[in-house]
């Protein structure tokens, strides 16, 4: 092992490096919220049907399931730093095509391109986090990038009824240009994380990573728990898909799919729709009722932040999907009180309050964290792409499906069905998910080995 040379750690190089990385959750959040705002005034200067305003819509998920496929290969290979800047380019490129262009074909590439860098920064950004933070602090690191995007949707939407006046969707999406130039500039003078550069045999810049952001004793232990791993454990697709990995694979994938199953994004993205269901009719107070529900999304991340760490990442996962659970069932049942009008849509929107705010609390943060720690170091890149690329094609077959399924089993139904989803969520994290506060990513993959040995 090499001889660890004390130095003075650096706090504010690890907030530094927390912080800008995070800022990709923003761009995330945004390119998810600004749609619903920008396309009531797209179609006066871009005219379009509704088959190509589906696919201007879901081109971000149809381009975010190529980023995060293919992003686990390219952030193994050039470096996860390398690929949160590669995702910068793209937003560049993507906003200014949008800002520029009045042509449908040049605006659903443009859409097709920011998906690409929301994928990459899906799985990039998580991964960059949890690697270059000390094990005590890994979990809120991993909820400022869920804490960033869920401001990032509200920060959308607000812009959206800032220059909902003037109608220019155009000034919608170029606010999104300020954040992307701070990550950008901001991660020219980052490092890369320690564990990738000891895979790539570079322990000198490796150790010096460590030694600015750990203790000494801390360094040391990670240090040679990294090359440990790292000859354990080969780099490429076979090795992923290893009979002792099996297990933390799998889990990592159902946990991916199940986060998309509760339902989340769609109603997000549905909000102002699904909120006048409910019996609020008017387009100011659903829009109002959508604006709020954001501001319960993030601030329920916000505490989250605070108890990550505290309980466990294992604890609010349970929690998170048991409230998220019986948030729906409350929501499947109301209409079948033969309540006032009024009354069914005040209780409904506390419902709906209700399932957003222990998604953010449970789900919104842990999902990010488990599916980064779960895996080995070498293995990780490519298992976390997988898993986040499960995640996406989940994201956009329930996308593409919910206004089918919701006149099928009407809204009632339909929130019926996401309480069995989320219930299933529940019981894969109670029996499967091992807690992994204060852990090292080498000692968590101990649980499944012992797991394993007991059947």
């Amino acid at each position: 092992m090499p001889k660890i040379v004390a130095t003075k750690t650096n706090n504010f190089l690890v907030f530094a490096m927390i912080f800008c990385a995070g800022l990709g959750g923003i761009l995330y959040g945004y390119d998810i919220g600004v749609i619903s705002g920008a396309l009531l005034f797209v179609q006066k200067v871009i005219p379009m049907t509704e088959s190509q305003i589906g696919f201007m819509v879901g081109a971000v998920l149809g381009g975010g399931i190529v980023g995060t496929l293919v992003t686990g290969y390219f952030a193994d290979r050039f470096g996860r730093r390398t690929m949160i800047l590669a995702s910068c380019v793209l937003f560049f490129i993507g906003i200014i095509s949008i800002l520029l262009t009045s042509s449908f074909v040049v605006l659903l590439i443009s859409r097709l391109v920011l998906g690409l860098a929301v994928g990459i920064v899906a799985v990039a950004v998580p991964l960059y986090l949890t690697e270059v933070a000390p094990a005590k602090i890994r979990g809120r690191s991993i909820t400022i990038f869920q804490l960033l995007l869920t401001f990032g949707i509200v920060l959308a939407y607000f812009v959206d009824l800032l220059f909902t006046p003037s109608g220019n969707w155009r000034g919608m999406f170029a606010v999104i240009l300020i954040p992307t130039s701070i990550l950008f500039f901001s991660m020219c003078f980052l490092p890369e994380t320690p564990r990738w550069l000891l895979s790539k045999r570079r322990k000198v810049l490796a150790e010096k990573v460590l030694l600015q952001t750990r203790s000494v004793k801390e360094a040391q232990k990670e240090l040679k728990q990294i090359q440990d791993s790292l000859k354990k454990t080969e780099s490429n697709w076979q090795a992923l898909f290893a009979r002792n990995l099996w297990l933390p694979l799998s889990v990592s994938l159902v946990i991916a799919a199940c986060n998309q199953l509760t339902g989340i994004n769609v109603l997000l993205q549905y909000a102002p729709i699904m909120i006048q269901k409910t019996g609020l009719h008017s387009d100011l107070a659903s829009m109002f009722g959508t604006v709020g529900i954001g501001l319960v999304n993030f601030l329920g991340t916000i505490l989250a932040f605070f108890l990550i760490d505290r309980f466990g990442r294992r604890f609010l996962l349970l929690i998170g999907t048991a409230g998220v659970t019986l948030a729906y069932i409350y929501l499947g049942l109301l209409p079948h009180l033969g309540l006032a009008e009024q009354l069914q849509a005040e209780l409904s929107l506390i419902g709906f309050a209700t399932f957003i705010a222990f998604f953010a609390i449970g789900p919104g943060v842990v999902v990010w964290l488990a599916i980064s720690e779960l895996l080995p170091t070498k293995v990780r890149g490519k298992g976390v792409a997988l898993a986040l690329f499960i995640n996406s094609v989940a994201g956009f077959l329930l996308s593409s499906a919910f206004l089918t399924i919701e006149n099928l089993l009407s809204v009632a139904g339909t929130y019926l069905l996401f309480a069995g989803f989320t219930l299933v969520y529940f019981l894969v994290a109670f029996f499967m998910l091992p807690e992994t506060k204060g852990k090292t990513l080498e000692e968590i993959q101990q649980f499944y080995q012992k797991k394993k040995s007991a059947k």
